[in-house]
């Protein structure tokens, strides 16, 4: 636990894997059509695969950061092709970011934005910072 308390970097990702799970189940579109309403969330939407793409991102996140730090018995390799885990985040929160700004600015001819999107959003620039934020913190590579 000590190591979660000193690790800003890894509170934010908990933090915001969580949010991103959570915000994965609100509605994320909502579709209107003579007086009948539809809402639509990441897990059910009509492109379902691409919009769970950075929810998934930030639970593997979060799941990585908590095995670490509450389970440091759990061996965890040092890098993963080639990339040391602060990279991966890096990475990964990058990716969830990009998608939720492209999301953000589609024009989608099939419905409104809706809180699971915003919430979303807030989630996974929240896991670029928090991946930014271990760049600073990680001298161990398997953290």
């Amino acid at each position: 636990m000590d190591k979660l308390t000193a690790s800003k970097g890894n509170l934010v990702i908990l933090v915001a894997g969580v949010v991103m799970l959570i915000a994965s189940f609100l509605p994320f579109t909502k579709v209107s059509f003579l007086g009948f309403s539809h809402s639509y969330t990441a897990w059910s939407s009509h492109a379902f695969m691409i919009v769970t793409i950075p929810a998934l991102l930030g639970v593997a996140m979060a799941v990585q950061v908590a095995m670490t730090t509450f389970a440091p018995d759990v061996k965890m390799p040092d890098t993963v092709l080639g990339l040391t885990w602060t990279q991966v985040h890096l990475v990964f929160g990058f990716q969830a970011t990009i998608m939720m700004l492209a999301f953000l600015i589609q024009d989608s001819p099939l419905g409104d934005k809706s809180i699971g999107l915003f919430l979303m959003l807030i989630a996974a620039i929240a896991l670029l910072v928090g991946a930014v934020l271990r760049m600073q913190d990680a001298p161990n590579p398997a953290s």
